[in-house]
């Protein structure tokens, strides 16, 4: 790796595995410190896929710490504003900065436009565009003061068939 950012923090949403993972994982091969979040626990009853769990989680944290790096990560629903916050405040108490945040949490709901119910689309809005204002919000307070090359990367890598709730 390049080094890129070498002694760099980055705050990642939906952590546990996927893209999330990956991000943590190659920020930390760059040379970053992470903080990690993730709800690793149920989804909302239209989720129609495993939500990530404990495990996923822990297992972020041991590929994070195998590329050298530190991280601290926790069990947080980005729709809960102060537990974000916490997590941010540990995670900046901890490391002494935050650099870069990828707001990378989000759900897919597959059913079709007309037939999706208010709580479904209630649940796709809370999730993941308030989780990802909350990310956004918690870091912004912190990020920029602290950092003079702050960067913010919303992530979105969702496949959708035409009339889905998410086209």
């Amino acid at each position: 790796m390049t080094g890129r950012l070498t002694d760099r923090v980055a705050f990642i949403t939906g952590a546990a595995r996927g893209h999330g993972r990956a991000h943590a994982v190659r920020m930390a091969r760059e040379g970053a410190d992470i903080i990690a979040v993730d709800i690793a626990g149920p989804l909302p009853l239209c989720v129609p896929y495993d939500s990530a769990t404990g495990a996923d989680l822990a297992e972020t944290v041991r590929l994070v710490e195998a590329a050298g790096r530190r991280i601290r990560a926790a069990a947080v629903d980005t729709r809960d504003l102060d537990g974000m916050r916490k997590a941010v405040d540990e995670g900046v108490s901890e490391f002494g900065r935050l650099d870069v945040v990828v707001a990378n949490a989000g759900i897919a709901v597959p059913e079709p436009w007309d037939a999706i119910t208010p709580q479904s689309f209630r649940d796709v809005i809370d999730i993941s565009v308030t989780g990802t204002w909350n990310t956004e919000d918690v870091a912004d307070t912190v990020c920029w003061p602290a950092s003079d090359e702050s960067r913010y990367l919303t992530a979105a890598a969702i496949p959708v068939d035409r009339g889905s709730t998410q086209y």
